[in-house]
Parts: C-alpha cells; structure tokens; sequence
C-alpha cells in the first residue's frame, strides 16, 4: 500500500488576500514610520512582521510530516457509488489544526486531529466504466494558525486501484443448459417451486423475488426463498448473446449475479478465457472480475 508523507519537497505556501491587505498595511506603517521617524510607528510595524514570520513557521509545521494513504475499497457495478477510505497519519507529538482535505469529485473537508492519531476519512465517487478504477489525487491545505497564510500540498496521487464491475442488464432468461445428473435438456429455472421463506435483499436480486408488500409495510427490502425442482448446471458462453460487446458483457454479468443468488452451480466461456462450474463464494467474484476487464 503506497504512502505519501508530506515534506519541504512537496509543500507550497503564499499569503492569502487577508494576507495581502495585512502586507500593505504594513507597508503603510511603515511609510508613516519613515516619514515621521516615529520609534512607537517602528515598533509596531516590526512586531507585526515577526508575527506573520512567526505564523510561517507554524503553518508549514502544521502540514510537515503528515501522511496520507488510501484504505481498502470494495468492488461496485458500474455505475454506482465507489466507498474508499483515506487515512491520514500524525506520526509526530505535535496537534494538527484546520486541515482542509480536497479530493476531486467529493466535497472539501476540514478537521483537527492529536498526536500520534491516526484519522480514517470515508469517501465517495461514483464510478461509470467497467475495468480498474484510479482512485483520484488527494490534496491537503492549511490556514493555521491566523488564516494570513495558506500552506497546500503537491496533489498526492497514491496509485491506488479499485475493481469496478460492468453494469448489470435487465433481466432475461438463463439460457438452455443440460442438469449435470441427468445430462437431459432442461429449461434453467429459476427455484420457484415452492415458497420457503424471505431473507434479506441482496444487491443482484430480481426485482420479481422482492416481497414489496414487506415493504411497504415499513419492514425493508426482503427477497422471497423458494425450494423444490432440479436446478441445473449452468455454462455461461460468449456465443449465449448477442449485439454489441458491452451490451454483450452486460447481460453475462446479469446471468452471473442472478445465478450466484439462486445457488446455482454455474461456469463461464469466454473467447480465449474458461471458469469451470462451481457455486462457492468466490465463483461470481472471479466471473465478474473477467467481465470488468475484458
């Protein structure tokens, strides 16, 4: 996992426009001090500049040292919001105050963090193309401590990837297969024989297994369970479609996400690429992943 710790390299400061009007009231102290060769004008003038010296020290202290690096993230479809995490590390004793974190395509953040602590910010983008995802650069900035400076960092892009799945299609029927056990010609169902029971919705379910009257009556999503009937072997093969490739790729990954739902034990056949059949945990994970970067 890459980390970026901020230093002298990567940091950046100018005054800011309260900054600037404070600069040239300065100098008109100034100007008044050397034309009245006013001693209390002087000291004044002076004190004032060693303060905002002061405070760029203090500013550049408040970035130096941090580090910034990016958590785990779930795959999505695409299409959807893609949750991550940024972690910033305070490996120093110093307390760090009004940091300002910038991460394109979120909203702006400000917080105070101690020492030694370790601060995990959740984030949000959402993503629309299938494949590997770069998750975007990250910048931090600073005011403290009077807000006359603005100290930024270089945008530190982490390199960091996130798997994004392709979109899944609408609903069509599974195509013709033959049952493993009886190798006869059967029409892959859908285990609607019986009804069992409800469990909680998950993402991929087919909106005609939903209990919406469940629903409606305040209780969340619930998909009906149904037993009964020969569930057969499933091989889901590129030439099982037809049109373009991404409408193509999008309906394999419906067949999948609905199979894994159902238990089915199935496989995939793609041009160049074969998964043998199975139905443990990881079968739709690894057909969904050769989908994403087909």
């Amino acid at each position: 996992m890459q980390e970026q710790c901020l230093s002298r390299d990567n940091l950046y400061m100018l005054p800011t426009r309260h900054g600037f009007i404070f600069s040239l009231v300065l100098l008109a102290m100034l100007l008044v001090a050397v034309n009245y060769s006013n001693s209390l004008a002087y000291m004044m003038t002076f004190t004032l500049f060693s303060t905002v010296l002061v405070s760029m020290l203090y500013t550049h202290r408040n970035l130096h040292g941090l580090c910034l690096t990016y958590g785990e993230s779930k795959p999505v479809f695409a299409g959807e919001l893609l949750s991550y995490s940024l972690v910033l590390k305070n490996g120093t004793q110093r307390d760090r105050f009004d940091i300002g974190i910038d991460i394109k395509g979120d909203k702006s953040r400000r917080c105070d963090f101690s020492a030694h602590e370790t601060l995990k910010i959740e984030c949000t983008t959402r993503v629309q193309h299938r494949g590997w995802h770069t998750l975007p650069a990250v910048q931090v900035n600073t005011r403290f401590p009077i807000g006359l400076l603005f100290s930024w960092s270089k945008p530190a892009q982490l390199e960091k990837k996130s798997l994004v799945y392709p979109k899944p299609s609408s609903w069509q029927d599974f195509p013709v297969r033959y049952s493993e056990n009886s190798m006869t010609q059967i029409q892959s169902r859908r285990n609607n024989d019986d009804f069992s029971g409800l469990r909680q919705y998950r993402k991929g379910d087919s909106p005609q297994r939903i209990d919406w009257k469940t629903y409606a009556r305040g209780k969340g999503l619930h998909s009906k369970e149904f037993t009964g009937g020969e569930m057969p072997l499933m091989v889901f093969r590129w030439n099982d479609t037809a049109g373009e490739k991404e409408q193509r790729i999008s309906l394999l990954t419906r067949w999948v996400i609905e199979a894994a739902a159902q238990g089915i034990r199935f496989g995939m056949e793609l041009p160049g690429k074969k998964v043998l059949p199975s139905n443990n945990e990881k079968q739709a994970s690894k057909c969904l992943t050769l989908l994403a970067l087909m």
